[in-house]
């Protein structure tokens, strides 16, 4: 019994039941109906009934049985004049009197007691209509009784196959299908010729006049709906052929247990209870297209054969006849290198006299070799040739003009060199035709046909194919499975010669290639074994999801190649896969299913088993509700690794994605344009003069190491979010930290190399970033791979020294943010210079202990920092603000100011400007302490400052704004 949707005419996988919007909120009937108990007269005693619950009223007429839970007890109730037998009180309008309550009696006595059938069945046996044990029925919902139509659910099925085990051959009871594939009602049944959703409204009428219908009503429930088209699913009975995987549970279940899953859970939760059910696989699939089942059945006997290769095909063959193939002899036109086809005209090529000659040798070889049938190409050159053999051989000669010469269209009569410059690759003569000709492609699919019309309409002949070079030289390269390309490699036929030849007993499509789909391989026959008769292959094909199991051998070609690759373990099991959670009743169970059937164990050592996307709202993504999101607009928008990264960092792989597209633009601004940023400030400033601060160098190189070797750590673990998200607090700490301290005392040669390996980092991440940057980056010849994916996974790793740098840094920005809260707490700003920070750490006494004080003072912008260890906090600043301090402050806010406003006037780095500047006195005597400090940070030639008017002039750029609370005006031009 598996779900089937009557529109499409198909049956659906439990992968395709797994996924969102498969199960649909639908209303239903929900109706009470009463089974007479067998031999219960209202006369004597009242009439007794067994009450059943149901949500499907056009199952009932396929009932041939009712189950109840052998370990609860059932109750009979009083009803009026009637006695129901239920688990809980029959409901009851309201008003009325409550059922009574007459006797209890335990399910499992109940078991076996008959009852009298709704629609009862014209051939019935003695082991229909009675009470069923089953530990399957449910005590939280319905009546306790539950009616079996084994065509329409699992459990019935199940159970009635149980029964019928036990059985003769004429005692079991049958499987009674009331609906066709079209889930239209059959004949002799309530409803007849509608759909069966329709007739649940005639079975209902017609229980409601028959006095059977107790109570109905309307029920909202889960139902499984057709993901294609949207139709309503039922369960059905079919014949289909299953592997047996209940037999190989117990093995799947130890093999699993050597799998590494991610997140773990899953081994033993979600996949791992799926193996312990230990299903039977429906493999087959009444479809059109699929990979056809090889699977033969004799015509005149049950006998059946399982094709295992191509060759088996050709060994059990019901047609076989053996073919000689033959090129004319030497012709006329052979001799003066011109080409004849037809129409031949009326002085079409003979033999010539070698011709004849070579005519007569064939024949005499051919004469030896029982040949019994000649088919001739219709060309005089084919036919005069065919004749001389007939003579010798005494053999009937049949024309088919679908053996003829290729069509050489408007070349007919000219020559090679000419039709050959017609081509310019070789390749391209199976898709060019010249005009009014044909190319190899055309003659390839007529020979191939004709060569199967005549296998199949004769039988044990040995037949002689005249024909021409070309037609005959692509015939042999069909039969072989020859590729276009591959043909130049095929021995090219020569006048009078003749060769051997069996047609293989394949599928070739129109075109004349072998294509093992339908309708071709539907025309293949073999032989029966046991009776000699012909046997024709099962109509279904296989389920898609063997396809995707049989994946790792079939990569191969495994077992007919490359046998070492997978017994070998060269390319056998793979490392590791990654799909969604919805796959562990799919590509995960196909996978481990056909490798355990093989018995090669493991197809997978590791496998990421990733959450479901969702939309920003938390709810499934599905067509109906306008919720999906098209990849590849997301992609063409945001670019392919953005997505990549969102879905890495965004949370665990296993839990659900909320997908919200400002997500993914925040990942873009996070990372990519971050790195980018970074690779355009060293290309802007790495050619002028430096002077590299060696702490943050070593301190950069050892930070990289240090994410190096935790995301090799993690990758090894198949952690991927960890990994990348070790790679973001990178990059953040690179252009956050190093870059803005470095500022212009980068060093070139260090970032450079940072970048370089960073791109090398995120590679297996983002393969066109990683390898955009890379390729900006790797400039010398001898330096540069191909490609950062040809490049090797190799890192220094963290040594001491490193681990010392780390920590040094780690405090000097430890202390650096709680000298910067204190600094907001008290409202001064960081522009604003201060004397002195006291600390308490003295975690800062390393080498290079300078340059960390020195960034420090930077960072909290202090005259110095010294060591208090009796500090009542970690850190203490003085917070007087003398005038020279003061005055210092005011520099940097000028300085801010005007770099904002050459920034707006278009100024590249270097240009020089003059500036004028009018604001408050108390601003101007602070900044004319300070002026040529300001110019230097600015590029300023002069500076004139004013305290009353704005002077006179012509400024390529100018703005009103406040420095320290003071209104000022500002205004540059060229210097």
């Amino acid at each position: 019994v598996i779900p089937w949707c009557t529109r499409c005419q198909t049956p659906l996988s439990n992968n395709e039941l797994a996924q969102p919007g498969a199960y649909q909120k639908a209303k239903d009937p929900s109706v009470f109906v009463k089974f007479p108990l067998y031999g219960s007269h209202p006369k004597k005693h009242g009439r007794e009934y067994f009450l059943v619950w149901t949500t499907t009223p056009w199952t009932l007429p396929g009932n041939v049985a009712i189950a109840v839970n052998p370990k609860v007890a059932y109750t009979k109730f009083k009803v009026g004049d009637e006695f129901l037998w239920s688990l809980t009180p029959p409901p009851h309008p309201p008003g009325s009197p409550a059922p009574t309550v007459v006797e209890k009696v335990a399910g499992a006595k109940l078991a076996g007691l008959r009852y009298e059938p709704l629609y009862p069945t014209t051939k019935p046996v003695k082991a229909m209509y009675r009470i069923l044990a089953g530990d399957f029925v449910s005590t939280e919902e319905g009546t306790g009784f539950v009616h079996i139509s084994p065509a329409f659910g699992d459990d019935d099925f199940t159970l009635i196959r149980g029964e019928n085990q036990k059985l003769s051959e004429k005692e079991k009871i049958p499987v009674l299908i009331t609906v066709d594939d079209r889930g239209i009602m059959k004949s002799g049944f309530p409803g007849v010729g509608k759909f069966l959703k329709e007739a649940d409204k005639d079975v209902l009428s017609d229980l409601l006049a028959r006095g059977l219908l107790f109570k109905e009503e309307k029920i909202e429930h889960e139902y499984p709906f057709c993901w294609r088209c949207n139709t309503p699913l039922i369960y059905l009975a079919r014949l289909t052929w299953f592997i047996e995987m209940s037999k190989l549970k117990q093995e799947m279940l130890k093999v699993n247990k050597t799998i590494n899953w991610i997140p773990g859970h899953i081994r033993e939760g979600r996949f791992g209870e799926w193996l312990k059910e230990g299903k039977d696989w429906s493999i087959s699939r009444e479809r059109y297209w699929g990979t056809p089942l090889p699977i033969w059945e004799g015509e005149k006997c049950e006998h059946r054969f399982v094709a295992g290769s191509f060759d088996e095909l050709n060994k059990y063959r019901y047609h076989g006849n053996q073919f000689f193939l033959v090129r004319h002899g030497e012709g006329e036109h052979n001799v003066k290198r011109t080409l004849s086809c037809m129409p031949e005209g009326q002085h079409p090529p003979r033999l010539t006299k070698r011709g004849k000659e070579q005519a007569e040798a064939v024949a005499e070889r051919l004469k030896q070799e029982k040949v019994n049938l000649i088919v001739s190409s219709p060309n005089r050159r084919a036919r005069e040739t065919a004749q001389i053999i007939a003579k010798a051989t005494k053999a009937k000669v049949i024309v088919d003009s679908r053996i003829q010469e290729i069509g050489f269209g408007t070349f007919n009569g000219g020559t090679e060199a000419r039709y050959k410059s017609f081509f310019a690759t070789f390749i391209e003569r199976f898709s060019k035709r010249p005009p009014g000709g044909e190319h190899w492609g055309d003659v390839r699919q007529r020979m191939v046909q004709t060569m199967v019309d005549i296998d199949r309409k004769f039988s044990g002949k040995r037949i002689a194919i005249v024909s021409h070079g070309d037609p005959l030289w692509l015939l042999e390269g069909a039969a072989k499975g020859v590729s276009d390309a591959g043909m130049a490699k095929v021995p090219y036929i020569e006048v009078g010669e003749w060769r051997e030849f069996s047609l293989p007993n394949w599928p070739f499509s129109r075109s004349g290639e072998v294509d093992f789909h339908r309708p071709f391989v539907d025309e293949i026959f073999l032989r029966c074994s046991e009776c000699g008769g012909r046997m024709r292959r099962v109509r279904e094909v296989a389920d898609v999801w063997f396809d995707s199991g049989a994946m790792p051998f079939a990569e191969w070609h495994y077992p007919f190649e490359n046998k070492e690759m997978v017994d070998r373990h060269k390319h056998f099991p793979a490392d590791y896969i990654v799909e969604g959670v919805d796959q562990t009743r799919g590509w995960f169970y196909s996978l481990l299913a056909i490798s355990t059937l093989l018995k090669k164990g493991i197809s997978y050592k590791n496998v990421i088993s990733m959450g479901l996307v969702l939309d920003k709202h938390g709810q499934k993504m599905s067509k109906s509700k306008g919720n999906v999101v098209e990849p590849m607009a997301l992609i063409g928008t945001h670019g392919a690794d953005t997505l990549r990264w969102y879905f890495f960092t965004i949370n665990d792989p296993a839990d659900s994605k909320k997908f919200d597209e400002e997500d993914l633009k925040k990942a873009f601004r996070r990372i990519f344009l971050v790195i980018w940023n970074t690779y355009v400030f060293l290309e802007t400033y790495q050619g002028e003069r430096h002077q590299p601060i060696e702490a943050l160098d070593e301190w950069i190189e050892a930070r990289f190491s240090e994410t190096a070797t935790r995301v090799s750590k993690y990758l090894d673990r198949f952690s991927v979010g960890e990994a990348a998200r070790e790679i973001e607090l990178f990059v953040e700490d690179l252009s956050r930290w190093y870059v803005r301290r470095s500022r212009k005392n980068v060093s070139p040669k260090v970032l450079r190399e940072i970048l370089i390996g960073l791109s090398k980092l995120m590679a297996p991440f983002v393969p066109f970033f990683s390898e955009a940057l890379y390729q900006s980056l790797v400039t010398s010849e001898k330096q540069k791979v191909k490609s950062v994916h040809l490049e090797d996974w190799k890192f220094l790793k963290t040594d001491a020294h490193d681990r010392r740098i780390l920590t040094g840094m780690a405090e000097v920005r430890r202390l650096a943010s709680l000298a910067l809260a204190a600094r907001e707490k008290a409202g001064i700003k960081v522009r604003q210079p201060l004397a002195m920070l006291k600390v308490k750490s003295q975690k800062l006494k390393v080498r290079n202990n300078g340059e960390l004080i020195q960034l420090l003072k930077d960072e909290v912008n202090v005259k110095t920092v010294t060591y208090a260890s009796k500090l009542a906090t970690e850190v203490e600043l003085d917070m007087v603000i003398t005038p020279e301090l003061y005055a210092e402050g005011m520099a940097r806010e000028f300085s801010r100011a005007i770099q904002d406003l050459r920034k707006g006037g278009g100024y590249k780095v270097g240009d020089m400007v003059e500036v004028a500047i009018r604001t408050t006195p108390k601003l101007a005597l602070a900044l004319r302490s300070v002026e040529e400090l300001v110019k230097k940070a600015v590029g300023a030639v002069r500076i004139s400052i004013h305290e009353t008017q704005i002077p006179e002039g012509r400024w390529s750029a100018q703005t009103e704004t406040k420095v320290d609370g003071e209104p000022t005006w500002i205004g540059i031009k060229d210097a």
